[in-house]
């Protein structure tokens, strides 16, 4: 393995690492009843599953917009992922938004129950895809 390669696997443990450890948080505040940070923590998990997916072809963004824009387009339109993570990470985008600014809105408890398990779904997905493609080892 060149140099390189083994500097893009730390990175992406590293990053992966705390997609899966945000994920964790985001699931123990939806057992104590804090379901709009829950989902906050839920949508930056992915957030940061999808900021190491896209390192593995190059790419990186300092906005929100940019980094699931060029996942929609490297990853879903090109049939990697199911179309349905498009939805999965508008949605749970949305409810960050709601979770995070807004005061007379909330999210409940079904809310904070699909987003974190579009979370889940789609976190492990990626990183079936990064271990699949030899970027990471199987822990």
């Amino acid at each position: 393995m060149k140099k390189k390669d083994k500097e893009l696997t730390k990175k992406l443990n590293v990053i992966m690492a705390k997609a899966k450890e945000t994920l964790k948080i985001a699931k123990q505040l939806y057992k104590q009843d804090y379901y709009n940070d829950s989902v906050s923590r839920a949508y930056y998990a992915v957030f940061h599953s999808l900021q190491a997916i896209l390192l593995t072809i190059g790419l990186s963004f300092s906005k929100h917009s940019g980094v699931i824009g060029a996942f929609n387009k490297e990853f879903i339109h090109k049939d990697i992922f199911p179309k349905d993570f498009h939805k999965m990470i508008e949605r749970l985008f949305k409810d960050r938004q709601i979770g995070d600014y807004e005061y007379e809105e909330g999210l409940n408890y079904e809310d904070a129950k699909q987003d974190i398990a579009s979370a889940e779904n789609i976190i492990v997905s990626i990183e079936r895809y990064l271990i699949k493609e030899g970027f990471i080892k199987k822990e």
